[in-house]
């Protein structure tokens, strides 16, 4: 029985973020998704427009490969081009991130998966520059999910890296809510970030996904599991081949500080289950521990890890209204979104 428990401190986070770019495969939750098992909603036909778009960029991709291999004469007179990026915009939960996964899953050659947040914070650590290196050298394909440009500072990370990322021969898709075309358009009135945006637009063949969140139709939270405590069902949770961890929610907050947010998947690729205890709301003037636990969160359902929470508050009332209309909205609200479908919250009285 003790050996399914992992202790927060006893958590291995110590290991390069070189090694963890170099195995930045599909997360666990999409292993397994493929374009055949997408199953469009027949009320908006773009899903199924999408699915098949996208099914045809994956062989556009294996034929530049095979130009990109042979010499550089024959490959400036051959008629197969570098396709171009592409652009996913939907709202949460029309299976974007589906998709995302099924190109890295069927196309037969190396792709790197990276959140937009994991992006900017390798950005941070390294170097645009090498960042862009790295990934190029080692990938044809790298796939970001949940593209986001609300915060001016990421944004400039975020569109620096498209524009080297084209001078190569890696070709981007990203997912996103926004459309390229209403980038910018948040508060950042700036006449050389307007001037790269349209640089950015143009890089891209943008697919607009229809539909709605199937999350919401999950109804995965439970808001009146009183009957137990979230010790007694962390003492019965059976784990199925990876580990269960309970923590205070303050204590988890400690260690997401101490912790390069890359590495979080340390955490979450080890769970089978995570148990918070006390959770609470994010007051107005805890960013930053807001936006390292939406991080968590992300990672935490890349890794299909199932959350237990006890609390007084309902999830919806995690943030602050400050927090969740600020600029940072897009990033608050998908966090919900996914904790809709993952966190059972075990309410206390």
């Amino acid at each position: 029985m003790k050996d399914e428990i992992l202790n927060i401190d006893d958590i291995d986070f110590s290991v390069s973020i070189d090694s963890l770019i170099e195995s930045n495969a599909i997360p666990p939750k999409f292993k397994k998704c493929t374009f055949e098992n997408y199953y469009p909603d027949n009320n908006y036909p773009s899903q199924e427009e999408a699915k098949n778009k996208l099914k045809a960029f994956v062989k556009q991709m294996e034929d530049f490969r095979k130009i990109k291999e042979r010499p550089k004469l024959l490959r400036a007179i051959s008629k197969v081009k570098k396709p171009k990026n592409i652009y996913l915009d939907g709202v949460y939960g029309v299976g974007k991130t589906h998709l995302l996964a099924a190109i890295g899953n069927e196309y037969k050659h190396k792709s790197a998966f990276l959140s937009f947040s994991e992006l900017t914070y390798l950005i941070a650590y390294y170097t645009l520059e090498d960042v862009v290196k790295e990934l190029s050298c080692k990938f044809d394909i790298v796939l970001i999910d949940e593209f986001e440009l609300d915060d001016p500072g990421d944004a400039m990370m975020g569109i620096n890296f498209i524009r080297q990322m084209n001078k190569t021969d890696c070709v981007v898709v990203a997912t996103s809510n926004t459309l390229p075309s209403q980038l910018g358009q948040r508060k950042l009135d700036i006449l050389v970030f307007k001037e790269r945006i349209g640089k950015l637009v143009n890089s891209f063949d943008t697919i607009i996904i229809d539909g709605k969140d199937y999350r919401i139709k999950l109804k995965k939270i439970e808001f009146n599991e009183t009957s137990k405590s979230i010790e007694s069902i962390f003492e019965t949770y059976k784990t199925k081949g990876r580990k269960k961890l309970i923590v205070d929610f303050e204590r988890l907050i400690e260690k997401l500080k101490e912790v390069h947010p890359f590495r979080y998947t340390q955490l979450s690729y080890n769970l089978d289950a995570l148990f918070i205890e006390n959770l609470r709301p994010f007051s107005s003037e805890e960013l930053m521990d807001a936006l390292r636990f939406t991080h968590l969160i992300d990672t935490l359902y890349y890794g299909d890890v199932e959350i237990f929470a006890s609390g007084k508050y309902n999830i919806f009332d995690l943030f602050h209204p400050d927090l969740k209309d600020g600029k940072f909205k897009t990033k608050i609200g998908r966090c919900l979104s996914r904790l809709s479908e993952k966190c059972t919250l075990i309410t206390q009285t």
